[in-house]
């Protein structure tokens, strides 16, 4: 009996010895496997989780502040007096209106006594405080003006300005010898310039 213990404990060890190799991978993968399913995978769903819920936060406080800066600008709108608002689609139009600005910039020269030697339009390109407003263009006015000193000239400028049509002056080139003067100035248009 004692032999035969012996010799099974000898099979034992020698099938252990045979089969150690394998058994130690396959305990290793096991314990890698438990591992990922019971503390990385739970770890990486909680990371995965946080990044979510603070890009859905930051998501949040950016929507806030959009929902309240509308506030203010409807509380502004409705604070402005009823005539005013109604004014303007008078100063941005929905369309072009060259015959309405061609008058405008007439009246504003027969007022100075200063006379228009030439007026070309263009579409011109969104730049500065309108540029991200959709919805409004923008038309370049290139405008020439002579026979008039700078008085004239200064009295046109104020003119135009009392205007209710919105005008931008954009630049101005001034030839104080000859009394010219070059002007680029922006009007706006709601909706699309044809090009």
């Amino acid at each position: 009996m004692a032999e035969l213990i012996k010799s099974s404990k000898g099979k034992w060890r020698a099938w252990i010895a045979q089969h150690l190799g394998i058994a130690g991978m396959l305990s290793f993968a096991l314990i890698l496997a438990a591992g990922y399913f019971l503390l990385f995978a739970p770890e990486m769903r909680r990371v995965r989780q946080a990044n979510r819920t603070r890009a859905l936060e930051q998501e949040r406080q950016a929507k806030t502040a959009y929902l309240r800066d509308l506030g203010s600008l409807e509380t502004n709108f409705k604070q402005l007096p009823a005539e005013d608002v109604a004014r303007i689609p008078s100063m941005i139009p929905s369309e072009e209106d060259i015959p309405g600005i061609l008058a405008a910039m007439e009246a504003s020269a027969n007022a100075s006594d200063i006379a228009i030697s030439a007026v070309n339009f263009s579409k011109g390109e969104k730049t500065g405080a309108i540029a991200g407003i959709d919805g409004i263009e923008v038309m370049n006015i290139a405008l020439s003006l002579e026979h008039g000193d700078y008085r004239r000239f200064k009295l046109f400028m104020e003119a135009l300005e009392q205007n209710l049509r919105l005008f931008d002056v954009a630049s101005v080139t001034l030839n104080p010898t000859s009394a010219q003067y070059t002007l680029t100035i922006r009007a706006y248009v709601q909706g699309k310039i044809p090009t």
